[in-house]
């Protein structure tokens, strides 16, 4: 038990236990394609909804290494959003549609969401970006940025995302 701790890496696929809540969310995603177990998906949804008080629809498609901190507390996340392999996405991140046009954001491998985050409409988070706390992020994101405000603006570039973990 004492090895585990120690070889603890920030940013690695291992860094953390895989979260109850994204196995699932993972389940639900799986039960939400077959026809007959949609009723099962949804209820899915909503002990995920009572018991985290986050909003994770089974039709996203959440990679099983993907962290959420606080165990995604406050988190609400848009039926169409795509989070990729080892993110980490703080409480009280929303990533959300923007009416009236259909898409959600799509997260690349190794992107952090700090807290209180807002990623709205259909961008693209590079890989390895930093989204800093309470931004607020409406266009397409490069990768390996560091991004802050509101709107959110390009503060460094060519950053190491394991530094921001």
């Amino acid at each position: 038990m004492i090895e585990q701790s120690i070889n603890f890496v920030p940013g690695s696929p291992n860094a953390y236990p895989r979260q109850l809540l994204v196995k699932l969310q993972n389940v639900a995603h799986r039960f939400g394609s077959k026809f007959f177990l949609h009723h099962l998906s949804r209820f899915i949804e909503i002990v995920i909804r009572i018991i985290w008080c986050a909003h994770l629809p089974a039709e996203a498609k959440i990679h099983p290494s993907v962290h959420f901190g606080h165990n995604a507390l406050g988190c609400i996340i848009n039926p169409l959003c795509e989070i990729g392999p080892n993110c980490f996405i703080g409480s009280h991140v929303v990533i959300g549609g923007k009416a009236p046009f259909i898409g959600a954001a799509k997260l690349e491998k190794n992107v952090t969401v700090h807290a209180g985050a807002k990623l709205i409409g259909k961008i693209n988070i590079g890989e390895g970006s930093v989204i800093a706390a309470n931004a607020v992020i409406t266009k397409d994101v490069p990768a390996f940025c560091l991004i802050a405000g509101v709107p959110g603006r390009v503060i460094k570039s060519d950053i190491d995302p394991s530094q921001y973990r």
